[in-house]
């Protein structure tokens, strides 16, 4: 197996995104998979102009920018794979302008006056399958303690999927990153003790990519834990609207949270 693994983070591959890469690349090399990082802040990547010009005879299917960046290089790379890796952390509710902007020259590749249908039974036009109808692994990385910050990314990339017939080998959703230090504080680390478990779950998870083509259900769970333990019964309460609507409440477990920092 070849596993393609691209990181939309800013700060490249000094940041909590990468080092999250590397846990899962570990786990899917040690299952005998070819893996190989992408790091987008690394390279040359200019936005979609909207210019159609790849929709036109005499640069069919070309971006004006081949030659002059390094997305067409990128897009050879994940054509050669069997697995993609789309990693990024949360910026304003989404995914890295970077990412993004990456993501768009995928224009270029589709011919979009061709109706089709996905599997899924959407239209949509024609897409380049061999470049982007791959399955793929998402890592959502975040310092924010909520789930709901990286609901925006998961549900783009869910749409993305269905419309594209890339199928979602799994999902990983990291949260308190700045708790842990990113990664790099161990003194913070040994105060949450329980991400040494995730950290784990997500060496299992590209295990298991390589050898299953997907992630469980239960190592997608524990790689995507909360660091912070809370009662049950807290848990269960905070998934109503209006509990989350009352302050004094709210207020006070974010004073005994904030007993554990």
């Amino acid at each position: 197996m070849k596993i393609l693994a691209i990181n939309g983070s800013h700060t490249g591959d000094k940041g909590y995104t990468q080092f999250l890469i590397n846990i899962l690349i570990k786990g899917a090399i040690r299952a005998g998979a070819t893996c190989e990082t992408i790091v987008l802040a690394n390279h040359n990547i200019k936005p979609c102009l909207g210019c159609r010009a790849c929709q036109r005879s005499g640069h069919y299917l070309k971006c004006i920018y081949d030659e002059k960046d390094d997305v067409a290089m990128i897009f050879e790379k994940m054509r050669a794979a069997d697995m993609l890796v789309y990693a990024t952390p949360v910026y304003i509710f989404n995914m890295t302008g970077l990412m993004k902007i990456f993501l768009d020259r995928i224009t270029s590749t589709a011919d979009s006056s061709k109706l089709t249908l996905s599997k899924n039974g959407l239209f949509f036009h024609h897409i380049d399958k061999q470049l982007i109808a791959k399955p793929f692994v998402l890592i959502t990385t975040q310092d924010n303690l909520e789930n709901e910050t990286s609901d925006n990314v998961i549900s783009y990339f869910r749409t993305f999927s269905r419309f594209l017939d890339a199928p979602v080998a799994g999902i990983i959703r990291r949260k308190s990153g700045g708790l842990v230090g990113h990664g790099k504080d161990i003194g913070k680390e040994n105060r949450y003790p329980v991400i040494q478990e995730v950290y784990r779950a997500i060496e299992t998870a590209g295990y298991e990519v390589a050898t299953r083509r997907r992630v469980s259900a239960k190592t997608g769970r524990k790689a995507s834990a909360g660091i912070i333990a809370m009662p049950w019964f807290i848990e269960f309460i905070l998934h109503f609207g209006f509990i989350r609507r009352n302050q004094h409440f709210m207020k006070r477990i974010l004073a005994q949270s904030r007993k554990k920092f």
